[in-house]
């Protein structure tokens, strides 16, 4: 029988073996561009203000180290700081980019969580690397928000009406328990497991007690656009309950706006906010300050074009474009049902006819819709309510059109209804939009929307894994935000570090 070479590793047996680090990093990889940045081309000597131990105290794990470990291993969808701790004491890639420090999962988390406004500085250098490198158009943006989660309780949710509610039941139920404890211990039915499982019930009991009460007592209540009160969340209070695909979570919403060339992230935030067009004026002031400070120039001659979805249709959003100087294409909530063919389209306020001495509208039947007062519809918008009459609508031959419903006429409850308000005045900026939009040369330009902002979302969410995020208050989730789309425009920008450098 022939005999063969054989070694213990397959066992798990450990091997002493003379590495150099610096030669794992290898030229034209990420991590290689990674080490050559970070430190040099991007300048991230403003961390040094964090440490006052130049003359007594102990050593520190320099920035930038904390940095490249933070980057790479959010590249490779390692977002706890235990698992970078982990990929820095067994990845040789990451030992290679610390120097063998091996930074404890304290002084990553403190790092991260301490430091929202340095990364900010090190987004716009990033930003200004890729604009050095000719990534960055700056003819056409889009915008939209990425929903995720954060760590915040969803059971510590609601108004103070419904918190003072919970606040009770948690109440009852400790008292039951408690007496529910007395009679099994007078029947002679605890023992010592018995006993602790009780104690480590009624403390949790007891926490969220304590927790609500504490919050109800200190805290006031958060208002709303309209000025109605909207949820709180005791574990994070400057979170917000957020509908997504899979339903309400309790979470902020990671905003980005996208160059059209390369995907590069130009300015992004993470508000606590259910409705992220809100911030629109925001984020245009954000982006327009990050072109000017990285010295980003729009094509001679041309306009910068703002694209975003319909939930940023709006007044004050599209006068918001028009004051910075954008041009922007924002669909209303009705633009694909008016592409359909002209027999199939619904009728819309534009098709109806104002009479202003009588303060009502002509349907394009001939009937009259009259005025029945104000009211407010949700995203605070504020209009005049204009009805026919329901015997009207059911009678008239043009009522599914109209209308838009499937049921039987005899069925409808109430006549149509023509909700007036700013957005759909003549001369509006809205009312303006909706006729630019049935230009072919707008839609196919609204058409790149999707292949602009959502490829970045696709590779922050699942290709680096960014499913949550895992800090709590509005300020240390916008540092997360940031890191990841620091990592996303690192990224982008390996293709033309390889150029520049001549790598092949």
């Amino acid at each position: 029988m022939a005999r063969y070479k054989y070694t213990d590793t397959e066992s798990g047996q450990g091997q002493f073996l003379s590495v150099n680090l610096k030669d794992q990093l290898l030229p034209g990889s990420f991590e290689h561009m990674l080490n050559e940045l970070i430190g040099g081309k991007i300048d991230i000597c403003s961390f040094d203000t964090n440490y006052k131990n130049d003359k007594t105290g102990a050593t520190a794990i320099p920035p930038a180290t904390l940095m490249k470990l933070i980057i790479f291993g959010y590249s490779k969808g390692k977002m706890s700081s235990r698992g970078l701790w982990d990929l820095g004491r067994n990845n040789i890639i990451a030992k290679a980019l610390t120097q063998d420090m091996e930074p404890h999962w304290t002084t990553i988390s403190d790092f991260i969580s301490s430091n929202s406004e340095k990364f900010k500085e090190v987004f716009i250098k990033v930003l200004a690397y890729c604009n050095e490198l000719g990534m960055v158009g700056g003819q056409t943006f889009a915008t939209d928000g990425l929903r995720l989660p954060s760590n915040a309780s969803s059971d510590l949710t609601g108004t103070f009406e419904n918190l003072e509610k919970r606040l009770k039941l948690y109440r009852r139920m400790a008292e039951k328990h408690i007496e529910k404890h007395k009679r099994k211990d007078a029947a002679g039915q605890v023992d010592e497991e018995t006993e602790r499982h009780y104690h480590e019930q009624q403390k949790k009991l007891n926490s969220k007690v304590e927790k609500i009460s504490n919050f109800l007592e200190t805290m006031e209540k958060k208002k709303g656009k309209r000025g109605t009160e909207t949820t709180s969340n005791i574990t994070d209070n400057e979170s917000a309950l957020i509908h997504t695909s899979s339903g309400y979570v309790q979470g902020y919403i990671g905003l980005a706006v996208s160059d059209q060339k390369e995907q590069i992230i130009v300015s992004a935030e993470a508000v606590g906010s259910a409705n992220e067009s809100e911030h629109f004026p925001h984020i245009l002031d954000m982006t327009l300050d990050n072109m000017k400070e990285v010295d980003i120039k729009t094509p001679e001659g041309a306009k910068p074009v703002m694209l975003a979805d319909n939930n940023y249709f709006g007044e004050e959003n599209l006068k918001a474009c028009h004051e910075r100087g954008l041009e922007p294409i924002i669909p209303d909530s009705n633009y694909k049902n008016r592409l359909g063919r002209s027999e199939k389209k619904r009728y819309e306020a534009s098709d109806f006819k104002y009479h202003e001495e009588e303060d009502c509208y002509e349907c394009p039947v001939g009937k009259k819709l009259v005025k029945k007062g104000s009211s407010i519809v949700p995203g605070g918008r504020t209009g005049m309510v204009y009805r026919a009459s329901v015997t009207d609508c059911r009678l008239c031959p043009c009522n599914e059109k109209c209308m838009g419903y499937k049921k039987k006429p005899s069925k409808r409850p109430r006549g149509r209804t023509l909700f007036i308000s700013e957005s759909n005045e003549l001369g509006s900026f809205c009312q303006s939009m909706r006729e630019k939009l049935n230009e072919q040369e707008c839609q196919d330009q609204y058409a790149y929307r999707i292949q602009i902002i959502e490829p970045v979302f696709a590779n922050i969410a699942c290709s680096k894994g960014l499913d949550r995020f895992t800090l709590r208050g509005a300020m240390k989730v916008n540092g997360q935000w940031l890191l990841y789309c620091i990592v996303h425009n690192l990224g982008k920008c390996l293709k033309g570090y390889i150029k520049e450098q001549g790598y092949k």
